[in-house]
């Protein structure tokens, strides 16, 4: 996915002069109580414009299921030796802390597993900005058509060539928020605390 002049574009908009970030995760299931994180991904633009992409892989100190692996490709040789979660835990809390977090069913998924996994690790979950969740977002909007990442990034002619591995993710969900900001610029003429307003309400 080739993004990253569009994405320097929503300088331009409410999202100036704030870190933005695509925010994904890849896992070794569905539920954030027992599941672990296997590998982030946080893409996107600081305060400044400079591009940022902190991601790697996490070794989540338990096994992972064959049937996720075939998802995200992501295999117990892959993880071993590269850290637990606590080992990645400060320099992901501090690149999210007070940034604007852009994720697709981010509030669902995503921010559960990483509020348990800082909660393993001893420490207080970071305190972004706000929290953008696309999937949110698309059903605000009323667009037609399913609202899985895929479906909303075929939709809205973002190529998706790498899904399942978060910082590809994470860089679809960012440029989605782009073009629905482009596709729908009545929805976004207030300030930044207008949108995280309406998507809380």
């Amino acid at each position: 996915m080739d993004g990253g002049d569009e994405q320097g574009n929503m300088s331009g908009s409410l999202l100036a002069g704030y870190r933005v970030l695509g925010f994904d995760l890849e896992t070794t299931g569905f539920d954030h109580r027992k599941d672990r994180i296997v590998q982030y991904a946080l893409v996107g633009s600081d305060a400044d414009g400079s591009h940022i992409n902190l991601q790697s892989i996490v070794d989540p100190k338990v096994k992972i299921p064959p049937e996720t692996t075939r998802v995200h490709g992501i295999s117990n040789d892959d993880v071993r030796g590269m850290g637990d979660f606590s080992e990645h835990a400060d320099e992901i809390g501090s690149m999210i802390e007070n940034s604007i977090i852009v994720g697709h069913n981010v509030l669902k998924f995503d921010w559960r597993f990483l509020e348990v996994e800082c909660v393993r690790a001893g420490m207080e979950p970071p305190m972004p900005r706000g929290i953008v969740d696309t999937l949110v977002l698309a059903r605000r909007l009323k667009i037609p058509g399913r609202h899985t990442l895929g479906h909303l990034c075929a939709r809205f002619g973002i190529e998706m060539t790498r899904s399942h591995q978060a910082d590809a993710d994470a860089g679809a969900t960012l440029l989605l928020l782009w073009k629905m900001m482009r596709a729908y610029p009545d929805k976004f003429s207030g300030s930044i605390d207008d949108l995280l307003d309406s998507l809380t309400n």
